[in-house]
């Protein structure tokens, strides 16, 4: 009976351990548990309460034969040791799965070739792998935003330069809390990026993005936003910034290597 209790220690100790382990990975977008994991959680609960009961009759002397309560006892015993054993996980407690590129915004057609043009050459610096931040400026109304959201729905339906796109409507309201809930909300609709306190959102987010090619358009950006803060991290061969404002200096307030003027056409 001593045996069986240590073992059973040891066996929630261990579940303890992974139940810690797990809360850690999932935290991370992209990675699901196993369901294996969970099932091995139900049957150590399981057999933790046939302990227990075990060590109440035991308790209250409603055992009156020692040959049951020594094969109970070894049932047991097999069944936590078992359990010990398949809680290794040497293979990981969770599996990878495939982010989602994003939405097609589908914006309607771009109209003129003037649009065209600016498309292509916004295009052309985004490609570029030494342009990690692409600015786009213009009056209201000029067509920055259709522009940027055809660029966003060629990003999702078939470029391999990036995983994804992900655009965030800043205005005038904008903050970098609201920047950074909108982009967590496209990285982990569960809303795990955001259930810590808000003081390590930009941690997490620049967690979130480590190792991805996503690019990220804030969109109606009325003045400069540290991107340190907000939690982007851009680098070659990983995530890029285009950034749409009335103010051409915004755009370089916000350090865009590439500009990209869109002029009101004419009526």
């Amino acid at each position: 009976m001593v045996a069986l209790k240590m073992n059973m220690r040891l066996l929630l100790a261990r579940k303890a351990d992974v139940s810690f382990q797990l809360e850690h990975e999932e935290r991370r977008p992209g990675k699901r548990r196993k369901e294996e994991i969970d099932l091995w959680i139900q049957y150590v609960g399981f057999w933790e309460g046939q302990v227990h009961e075990l060590g109440r009759d035991v308790e209250e002397g409603n055992f009156f034969s020692l040959l049951k309560l020594a094969d109970r006892v070894r049932f047991l015993t097999t069944q936590v040791e078992n359990l010990l054993e398949k809680g290794r996980f040497d293979d990981g407690l969770t599996m990878d799965v495939k982010p989602a590129r994003g939405y097609e915004l589908q914006p309607g057609e771009l109209v003129g070739q003037a649009s065209q043009t600016k498309r292509d050459e916004i295009w052309d610096r985004l490609m570029n792998e030494e342009v990690l931040r692409v600015g786009v400026w213009g009056e209201a109304g000029a067509g920055k935003t259709l522009i940027v959201k055809h660029i966003h729905d060629q990003i999702v339906q078939e470029c391999t330069r990036f995983d994804g796109a992900c655009l965030v409507n800043v205005s005038q309201e904008g903050t970098v809390g609201t920047i950074q809930t909108d982009i967590a909300k496209y990285l982990d609709p569960n809303g795990c990026l955001t259930e810590v306190s808000a003081v390590y959102w930009g941690a997490r987010l620049r967690e979130a993005l480590q190792g991805r090619r996503l690019l990220i358009i804030l969109d109606d950006v009325r003045k400069s936003y540290p991107l340190e803060e907000v939690g982007i991290a851009l680098e070659r061969n990983g995530c890029k910034l285009i950034v749409t404002s009335r103010s051409r200096e915004v755009c370089e307030q916000m350090n865009c290597h590439g500009l990209v003027h869109v002029a009101t056409p004419p009526e």
